[in-house]
């Protein structure tokens, strides 16, 4: 993963309890990490990039229901973004994926547990079929968004880091 910087040095830490925008008003160093990612070249390997870059946070961070909601979207906003671009210009997609790339750097920077990302990733045991059923079966909102997302990036892109993240958000969203 080239394209993207993650620097881990920081010393700010979020304050508990505060909304994510309170915190980031805050830290004025933030506001920069816009600019952390390259976003010439070709879109698609990119956004693919991005993707996984977002769930490896995803596996590294969510311990509990809220790190877990929140770490859903740095994987589910770019899955979105993925099925617009045939809709938008290339510039316009090139903006949105460094407003996507700072969107995630603000969670991770708001929720962040400490580990940058999932680096080894054990291979999840369960088939697609498999894990659509229990998403199915589990009935929240965000695990079917979340399953849906992380399947259909891992049919464009394929990684085991997408399978692992549907089998562990089942863990950590209770059943409806």
């Amino acid at each position: 993963m080239t394209r993207c910087q993650h620097d881990e040095r920081s010393e700010w830490s979020p304050k508990i309890g505060s909304p994510c925008t309170t915190i980031l008003a805050e830290f004025p160093e933030f506001a920069p990490s816009i600019w952390l990612v390259e976003t010439a070249g070709e879109i698609g390997p990119l956004l693919s990039e991005l993707t996984e870059v977002f769930a490896r946070v995803y596996l590294a961070n969510a311990n509990d229901f809220a790190t877990t909601i929140a770490f859903i979207h740095g994987v589910t906003s770019l899955a979105a973004l993925g099925s617009m671009i045939p809709h938008l210009s290339n510039s316009t997609v090139r903006t949105a994926l460094q407003y996507a790339w700072q969107s995630g750097c603000a969670l991770y920077a708001c929720y962040r547990s400490g580990t940058g990302m999932a680096e080894e990733i054990e291979p999840c045991k369960q088939d697609e079929d498999r894990l659509v059923e229990r998403a199915i079966v589990n009935g929240d909102q965000h695990v079917i968004k979340f399953t849906e997302a992380c399947l259909r990036r891992h049919s464009l892109g394929p990684s085991p880091v997408y399978f692992a993240a549907v089998d562990h958000v089942l863990g950590m969203i209770p059943r409806r």
